[in-house]
């Protein structure tokens, strides 16, 4: 129903889908002019027909149609709604408008506030549509609330769900309202829950913010009783429970640090960095020690107990999250970190022929002084993670998956950590029947070793890795030296050696090794008391370093050559042959240094008597072969020295000679001897 130039009319359209009028009826009553046609039907704009010169039987089914209910009635409806614009703007505000604690408005009150609004304006273009034509006419309109009332109330609130008032007086203070104050009129003063106005200044809202933060996690009611006693002595309004909830979630984030720790605050709602893992191995490794959920049984005193668990430290290559080392104890110490990066370090051999380093490896700050050296040994860079953030090491995580996969398919698996849902933790009648099974110590780690071992070659993780090395730029790779590595993890055994001629013998694990080292300015250091550091799974090479760390050589496991020609094996005279090249070079760089000594000491018309004394001891030749020339020169100049020294004694004894004379002859000169003389 709507009005066509003052007109009731009808959509034909609605009385044939209404089953009011069929085609043929309405077709023969347009023919024989028995309704009056007000619109031809055309696209997009429907045919219209005056209500009034309908057939009576046709009316009374419209009235039907519309539950009984005057057209009339129903176009005074009809007439606000054709006045309805929908309003991009007014959307905009009410979807953007902040409340005064920075709180967006609800999707329920956008919806409600926003059809208000458009309701209104589309009173307002009414009024000015009517007001413009009276004025027309010269004449004024009087407005009638309570019509503009019903005709709001009519509206399909399907389509339009408004909560304007039903009231005309109220209806008109609201419209006018709208119209000085603009949309922010239609904001209820009091959105927020009525019992925060009650806290209505900062003393009030610190009172309770500060309760709320307590680390204690005080709950609503005892919050709200411990701030009515304050008002009470203030003179406040007293608060409830709930409002104490409106007030705990407003300022949640506030309040977290204080109820959770900073560590919490940090991890929960701080602002998380997002990474993406290396793309090649070596480039980044983590490293963080667990307390595996094993359970293994240990005997002491005589009593056998089942609760232990033991420590794993992992280092995790992040590419692929490859577990390249670990080791094994019975509690975290800075020696099974030392442990865990050795076999780490082994293992690289393993995969790839050579000992390499690690572009960057993040650790945690247990024992940071103590370990820095050996983590700035293996790593280009190292970057500890800061203390207590758990997001930063991937590690942790991977721990609870392990765990999962592996450990919990175990019979002495002893569950999640204590956080976790009870339900999901193992029987713990079953584990104190089966404990008697539980396996040892070494019989755990036999266990671990497994897991490792299964963790690295599951879903072909070790071929892809080793796939992603072989794609890695040449440059990217950095060894680490077998010297390096010693010097880093060696293990020593608590003594100082000092060189024999036998080379370096020290006692390894009880029994007696004997080491030397082809470098020729080993031997220049026999008084050295030389620490021996060494690899228990390579005793083949050990690292010997002086006590300020200054010096360092590596040594060789002496061959043993055997002693009988038929006992000789392939490989016994290629040894021989390196220790008697060694001796050659060693005796020749001795020959050179003091011949090299006999030149400097004839340049300067000095010799050491045992220089000669040396070449008739040990006829030692020079470069040439010869021996005799370098004695017989000696001889020579020993000769000649001594003819100088007889000519230079001769010489002194002739001026000493002419002296006394010449003092005896001054003497009687000056001085008459006889008057001393008595007779």
């Amino acid at each position: 129903m709507t009005l066509y130039n003052n007109t009731l009319a009808v959509e034909v359209s609605w009385l044939l889908d209404e089953d009011i009028i069929t085609p043929s009826n309405y077709r023969n009553l347009s023919q024989r002019n028995q309704v009056n046609v007000l619109r031809r039907g055309c696209l997009n704009t429907p045919a219209l027909v005056s209500y009034d010169s309908l057939p009576k039987r046709f009316k009374e089914a419209v009235v039907v149609k519309l539950n009984n209910k005057n057209p009339y009635d129903v176009v005074k409806m009809n007439l606000i709604e054709n006045y309805i614009q929908h309003s991009v703007k007014l959307t905009e505000f009410f979807e953007t408008y902040k409340l005064g604690d920075g709180r967006n408005l609800t999707k329920e009150t956008r919806r409600e506030y926003y059809n208000n609004a458009i309701v209104l304006e589309a009173i307002g273009n009414l009024l000015s549509n009517k007001r413009a034509k009276r004025a027309s006419m010269g004449k004024r309109m009087k407005i009638n609330w309570t019509e503009l009332a019903e005709g709001v109330q009519e509206l399909d609130r399907s389509k339009y769900p408004h909560s304007l008032p039903a009231n005309a007086r109220r209806l008109e203070e609201k419209y006018k309202r709208y119209k000085t104050e603009g949309e922010t009129s239609l904001i209820h003063k009091n959105f927020l829950n009525i019992n925060a106005a009650k806290v209505d200044d900062d003393v009030k809202e610190s009172v309770l913010t500060e309760l709320l933060a307590d680390p204690r996690n005080l709950d609503n009611a005892q919050v709200a009783r411990l701030y009515n006693f304050m008002a009470e002595q203030m003179g406040w309004q007293p608060i409830t429970p709930s409002a104490v909830a409106t007030w705990r979630e407003k300022y949640d984030l506030q309040i977290y640090a204080g109820r959770r720790g900073s560590v919490a605050l940090a991890n929960t709602k701080a602002m998380q960095v997002k990474r993406s893992a290396p793309t090649f191995p070596l480039y980044y490794w983590t490293m963080d020690g667990w307390d595996v959920e094993l359970l293994y049984q240990k005997t002491e005193g005589g009593t056998t107990t089942y609760y232990h668990r033991p420590t794993v430290v992992v280092v995790l290559d992040a590419c692929l999250k490859y577990p390249v080392g670990y080791a094994v104890g019975t509690h975290e110490t800075p020696e099974l970190i030392q442990q865990a990066l050795r076999n780490a370090v082994k293992h690289t051999t393993e995969l790839f022929g050579k000992m390499y380093r690690t572009q960057q490896l993040q650790s945690d700050h247990y024992a940071i002084k103590k370990l820095t050296p050996y983590y700035e040994g293996i790593a280009e860079k190292v970057t500890p993670a800061r203390v207590k953030n758990a997001k930063a090491k991937i590690v942790e995580p991977y721990f609870g998956g392990i765990n999962k996969r592996y450990c919990q398919l175990l019979p002495n698996w002893s569950g999640f950590g204590i956080t976790s849902d009870k339900e999901k933790q193992p029987n713990a009648e079953f584990l104190n029947i089966y404990k008697s099974n539980f396996p040892d110590f070494a019989g755990v780690c036999k266990q671990i070793d497994m897991i490792i071992e299964r963790e690295r070659t599951c879903d072909g993780k070790q071929e892809r890795f080793l796939a992603l090395w072989a794609q890695m730029p040449e440059d990217h790779k950095v060894e680490l030296s077998h010297e390096n590595y010693l010097f880093l993890f060696g293990e020593t055994t608590g003594h100082r050696n000092t060189l024999e001629g036998s080379g370096l013998n020290i006692t390894i694990r009880g029994l007696k090794r004997h080491y030397d080292c082809f470098d020729l300015s080993f031997r220049e250091h026999g008084s050295t008391a030389w620490e021996v550091r060494y690899d228990p799974d390579d005793l083949t090479r050990v690292l010997a370093v002086n006590k300020d760390e200054t010096r360092r050589y590596v040594l060789e496991e002496k061959y043993v050559q055997p002693m009988a020609l038929r006992e000789r094996q392939e490989g016994d005279s290629e040894q021989l042959q390196r220790v008697r090249n060694y001796n050659k070079e060693l005796e020749q760089n001795i020959i050179d240094f003091r011949a090299n000594n006999a030149r400097t000491l004839q340049s300067a018309a000095l010799e050491l008597p045992e220089f000669g004394s040396t070449l008739k001891k040990l006829l030692i030749t020079d470069s040439a072969g010869q021996h005799k020339n370098h004695r017989n020169h000696a001889r020579m100049l020993r000769q000649a020295e001594r003819l100088n020294e007889k000519y230079e004694e001769a010489v002194l004894l002739e001026e000493s000679n002419d002296f006394n004379e010449r003092r005896r002859n001054y003497i009687k000169s000056k001085v008459d001897l006889s008057q001393y003389i008595e007779y």
